[in-house]
């Protein structure tokens, strides 16, 4: 019977999803990184709610990955880290021990660091920030913001609200985070480049999930106290607000990059990182805001529908730069949610690495339990054989993604009435006759054979008929 209630619910139908891509801009010689975030440094609450804790001992994690790896790769293909978030809210001895401790993992390792940066969500802990002219407005009037909302989760997280980007004091303690930052990087840079292990740099991204976000009580946009900032009001909006969100968002990832430069970021090792829903008018996030200046342009790239083609589209506006995966895994949030199942490895790197991504920063390695969704992923058998497959010289396959095959609603109730009703059975029948359809019923629905998974659905619903 205990089987039996573990049964996933009806959602894991759904299957990995994700246009077909059309063809990207080949890579250009430069190094290319197999990356994977680890979540670091986290002290305030905003962090404690939104998350993974931080591994233990981030040497030995490391040098457990570049063991099951089985190698860190080599000339133009190379294994990495990434550490962060590094936020504004991050201490500054913090921040500089953390930079300077994953330096000296890279030359402990041979594994290649990178860096991620929160460029505007976490700031707890700069009291200076809290003021009325600092944070984003819900109107023309200057009616505070609740909070920031964070939909990374089934239940949507709170957390500070979204700082007004380009007020002076927000851009005057930016430009002393990044001064922070980019000069522990270049002093990190140095010691590589010293030990003749230059490529050991992966880079820093200025951004996670860049934008200006949503109001947490109302869910409305904000961006009402930036746009005053730039001259905008009531009586004299901007003709297209989410388009004027967007551009002031573009801008604060510009000023990031920036300011990294000036501190001695070397100025082809900065990414932005911005998530966008292919397709979507008035986005708050458009695609296009990822082409800032000074940086590569970076995506967030979970399987979804039309997002790689849209992405190809906007590389080839812009003349077919390289660009990252700044964030991403094989299994899109919302099947991982429901219990569904991810593409394949291979699969995921070959469409993204054969179009021209210079870094892809994989998400889920070591997260949560054995039986988290990104971390069953990111370590499984098939996913070690890819990245091996790739820091190895060999060529990736690709395939379109195909969007999920729906099941009808017919037999969404049924399943339903089956979750419902089957466990009474078992305990009053036994599992003799109900665990072999059980199991059928299971293995048709994983494999979305939706007609098999009705006729056995309604031979379940038969059978609990026949007993009532």
């Amino acid at each position: 019977m205990s089987d039996l209630r573990r049964w996933p619910a009806l959602a894991l139908l759904v299957a990995a999803i994700l246009a077909a891509a059309p063809a990207l801009a080949a890579a250009d010689g430069n190094t290319r990184y197999l990356a994977f975030q680890f979540f670091t440094g986290g002290v305030s609450d905003d962090y404690q709610a939104s998350f993974p804790p931080p591994p233990a001992d981030l040497y030995s994690t490391i040098g457990g990955l570049k063991e099951r790896l089985g190698s860190s790769g080599s000339g133009e293909r190379r294994a990495g880290f990434i550490v962060g978030p590094l936020s504004l809210g991050t201490s500054d001895a913090g921040t500089r021990n953390l930079i300077r401790a994953s330096f000296e993992i890279a030359l402990k390792t041979d594994m290649a660091v990178g860096f991620h940066i929160d460029d505007s969500m976490f700031w707890r802990g700069m009291d200076a920030l809290n003021a009325p002219a600092n944070l984003e407005w819900l109107d023309w009037s200057g009616t505070p913001s609740t909070g920031r909302r964070l939909d990374w989760s089934a239940k949507p997280i709170r957390i500070a609200p979204p700082l007004c980007l380009n007020s002076a004091p927000v851009t005057k303690a930016v430009a002393a985070r990044a001064k922070l930052i980019g000069s522990e990087i270049a002093s990190g840079v140095a010691v590589l480049g010293a030990a003749g292990k230059s490529q050991l740099f992966i880079g820093a991204i200025a951004g996670w999930e860049s934008g200006i976000g949503r109001d947490f009580d109302t869910g409305q946009p904000v961006g009402y106290c930036a746009l005053t900032n730039k001259g905008f009001s009531a009586a004299h909006p901007p003709a297209d607000f989410d388009q004027a969100r967007a551009d002031v968002t573009r801008e604060f990832i510009g000023f990031w990059a920036r300011e990294l430069h000036a501190a001695g970021v070397p100025s082809d090792k900065v990414y932005s990182h911005i998530a966008f829903r292919p397709k979507t008018k008035n986005a708050l996030v458009p695609s296009d805001t990822a082409f800032a200046a000074g940086v590569i342009p970076g995506f967030s790239t979970y399987p979804a529908p039309g997002h790689l083609e849209e992405i190809a589209e906007e590389l080839k506006k812009h003349g077919n730069p390289p660009w990252a995966s700044s964030e991403g895994a094989a299994i899109d949030p919302g099947v991982a949610g429901a219990g569904g199942a991810g593409v394949g490895m291979e699969i995921y790197l070959g469409n993204l690495f054969n179009h021209g991504a210079r870094l892809v920063n994989v998400f889920g390695w070591g997260v949560g339990g054995a039986d988290n969704p990104f971390r069953r992923v990111a370590e499984a058998d098939a996913s070690l054989e890819a990245y091996r497959k790739f820091l190895t010289g060999a060529a990736l396959e690709e395939a379109p993604y195909h969007a999920p095959e729906m099941p009808a609603t017919a037999l969404a109730d049924k399943v339903h009435r089956i979750q419902a009703e089957l466990p009474a059975y078992v305990e009053k029948h036994g599992p003799a006759r109900a665990a072999p359809l059980a199991r059928a019923l299971d293995e048709h629905l994983k494999k979305h054979d939706f007609r098999a998974a009705e006729a056995t659905a309604d031979q379940i619903l038969q059978m609990l008929a026949e007993r009532q």
